[in-house]
């Protein structure tokens, strides 16, 4: 007796372990198959992720190539740019050319004429506000300050100052004013060198011409 339990107590001990083993055998390929999914899974997720990324790159680079065909020599912006470098360096030259035929002697105005062979400055504000501040080279300027009322035809060459402002310069002596008065055409009625560095109140300091005054 004690023979045959010993052998059934053997067989069942075999029989659990058996059935241990299975079980873990079947959660191993559960396991296994689980793991084998998600792998799946994230290699479709990156392939995904894979083809867009490349789908944006091609398209920048189709961008980046369609921005340099535009930027290229004789390309279209290229032609814009010089066109409208063009128009604009016209369009100045044109008014140099109306600022000198138009005059109106119902207006007063001066010029600036600059001696020697550097730039001078030459700046007209008043407590409110500055009109002008600029270096002006040596010779006659294009730029025409009127004093009394604004010319008909108007221009970046004209420039609207109240009589009663101050002029600076900085280096006196080398800047000359050409007077254009009220009633005169294309002939200035008074030519005054600049010897001090400050007038206040030009047109009361050059005894300038300005009706209703």
């Amino acid at each position: 007796m004690p023979v045959i339990r010993r052998k059934k107590r053997t067989r069942d001990l075999a029989t659990f372990f058996g059935m241990l083993f299975f079980i873990i055998v079947l959660i191993s390929v559960a396991l296994s198959i689980g793991n084998l999914i998600a792998y799946r899974e994230i290699i479709s997720r990156l392939s995904n992720v894979t083809n867009y990324v490349d789908q944006k790159v091609n398209q920048v680079h189709k961008e980046v190539e369609s921005v340099k065909a535009l930027m290229a020599p004789n390309s279209l912006v290229d032609k814009y740019i010089s066109a409208a470098n063009y128009l604009r360096e016209f369009g100045y030259d044109f008014e140099r050319i109306l600022a000198n035929i138009s005059d109106d002697p119902t207006t007063g105005y001066f010029m600036v004429f600059t001696i020697g062979n550097e730039n001078v400055w030459f700046s007209i504000r008043d407590a409110e506000k500055t009109y002008f501040n600029k270096e002006l080279k040596p010779g006659l300027s294009d730029y025409r300050f009127f004093y009394f009322k604004e010319p008909k035809i108007r221009t970046n060459y004209d420039v609207i100052i109240p009589p009663e402002a101050t002029i600076t310069v900085g280096k006196p002596g080398r800047i000359y004013l050409l007077f254009f008065g009220v009633g005169t055409k294309f002939h200035p009625t008074k030519v005054v060198q600049l010897t001090e560095s400050k007038y206040e109140n030009f047109a009361q300091k050059f005894s300038l011409y300005i009706p209703g005054r």
